[in-house]
C-alpha cells in the first residue's frame, strides 16, 4: 500500500508568505509556486495509511496542549558550507516554545530520530555558493517582519518536488462533552485531514466536501471553511464541516462512524460545527439535503430556509430541501 508523504511546518501569514516568495523570486526562484514559505517541524518523511488515524489524533493532542507565540523572521544566515543553503533565521521569545514543541512532534516512533539540532530557519536559495552567500547575508541584516502563531500545517506531497498544505492543527484546547456514555473530544480546523478523508469514504460521503475549497452556492469569493472532529477513546467516530463568507455559512457534509450512529453522535457534531461558526461571528447558517436526510437536520433544529424553498444540488442534479440554522 502507498505510503503518504508529509511533512509538519508553521506555514505565514498571506502577506509575509508574499514577501518571502518575492525574495525567493529574485534571488532565482526556489520553490515559488512549488513549495509554500514556511518553517519546518518535522522534515519529509513517510507515514503508513495504518497509522494515519493514530497519528492524526496525536498531533491533534499535542496542537490543543500548545499555547500560541510570536516569531521574528530575518536576517540571513547560512548552512554553507556544510550544507549550500541560504536562509532567513527566525529568533524571539517564540524560538522557546517552538523547540519544545518540535521536540513533543519528533517524539514518536513513525519519524526518524534527530541526527542534527533544530535550526529554525525559512529556506530562501538552495544550492548556493560562496558568492551569493556572502551577498545574501550582506543583504538581509535585520528580521523582515513578526509572525503570530497559533498553529501547525501538515504538508503532503501528490506528486515529487510539488507540497500542498492538506491541514492544520490549531493551539486551541480541545472540548470534551458526553454523549452516549461516551466521552468525547472535539477539535476544529480548517479543512479534513488524513483521518477525516479515510471516515468519509468509508461511509460513502465523497471526502472532497472536507477540502477547503470555492462553494457556488455561496456566489461570492473569500470564502473560509471549518471541519469538526470528534474523538473517543482516539478513534475518530464523526465530523462536520461547513463553508461561510461573512456571517452567512453553509454546512457541506456531517458524517457518523456507523457503529455509532443513532447515539446522538451526529446532533453533536453539528451542535460543535454552529458553536464554531458562532464562535466566526456567523449568523446565519444554511444546509441543503435531500428528504432521506432532511429530518435529521429538523432533529439537530433546523428550520425550513423559506416557504416551500427547494434548491437543486449542482453535483448532482438532485432536488434538495434547503433548512436554515439561523439566529433569530
Amino acid at each position: 500500500m502507498k505510503r503518504y508523504r508529509l511533512g509538519l511546518i508553521h506555514k505565514f501569514a498571506k502577506s509575509n508568505s508574499e514577501k518571502i516568495d518575492g525574495l525567493r523570486s529574485a534571488l532565482g526562484g526556489l520553490g515559488v509556486g512549488r513549495v509554500p514559505p514556511h518553517i519546518t517541524l518535522v522534515p519529509p518523511t513517510n507515514l503508513h495509511p495504518r497509522d494515519a488515524g493514530a497519528e492524526i489524533y496525536r498531533l491533534r493532542k499535542v496542537a490543543s496542549e500548545t499555547s500560541p507565540y510570536s516569531l521574528a523572521v530575518g536576517s540571513a544566515g547560512t548552512f554553507h558550507p556544510v550544507s549550500p543553503v541560504l536562509y532567513l533565521s527566525v529568533s524571539g521569545d517564540g524560538t522557546v516554545p517552538m523547540s519544545a514543541l518540535q521536540q513533543r512532534l519528533v517524539s514518536s516512533d513513525l519519524y526518524k530520530p534527530n541526527t542534527r539540532p533544530f535550526i529554525p530557519h525559512v529556506t530562501l536559495l538552495e544550492p548556493v555558493g560562496e558568492m551569493e552567500v556572502e551577498s545574501g547575508l550582506r543583504l538581509f541584516r535585520s528580521p523582515l517582519f513578526d509572525q503570530q502563531v497559533s498553529s501547525f500545517e501538515m504538508m503532503l506531497s501528490p506528486a515529487q518536488g510539488y507540497w500542498e498544505v492538506s491541514s492544520d492543527f490549531r493551539f486551541t484546547p480541545l472540548r470534551r462533552v458526553h454523549r452516549g456514555g461516551m466521552s468525547i473530544e472535539v477539535f476544529s480546523h480548517f479543512s479534513g485531514d488524513l483521518a477525516v478523508y479515510e471516515l468519509a469514504e468509508g461511509e460513502g460521503v465523497p471526502s472532497t466536501l472536507f477540502w477547503p475549497q470555492h462553494d457556488r452556492r455561496l456566489r461570492t469569493g473569500g470564502q473560509r471553511h471549518l471541519v469538526v472532529s470528534l474523538y473517543s477513546e482516539g478513534r475518530l467516530i464523526a465530523c462536520a464541516g461547513a463553508t461561510y463568507h461573512s456571517t452567512v455559512a453553509l454546512v457541506r457534509a456531517v458524517v457518523v462512524e456507523h457503529r455509532v450512529q443513532r447515539l446522538g453522535v451526529g446532533s453533536l457534531a453539528v451542535t460543535e460545527l454552529l458553536y464554531q461558526l458562532e464562535l466566526a461571528d456567523v449568523e446565519n447558517v444554511f444546509v441543503v439535503s435531500p428528504d432521506t436526510i432532511s429530518p435529521f437536520f429538523v432533529a439537530c433544529g433546523a428550520g425550513p430556509a423559506s416557504v416551500q424553498s427547494r434548491l437543486i444540488g449542482y453535483e448532482s442534479g438532485t432536488t434538495l430541501n434547503s433548512w436554515s440554522f439561523s439566529r433569530r
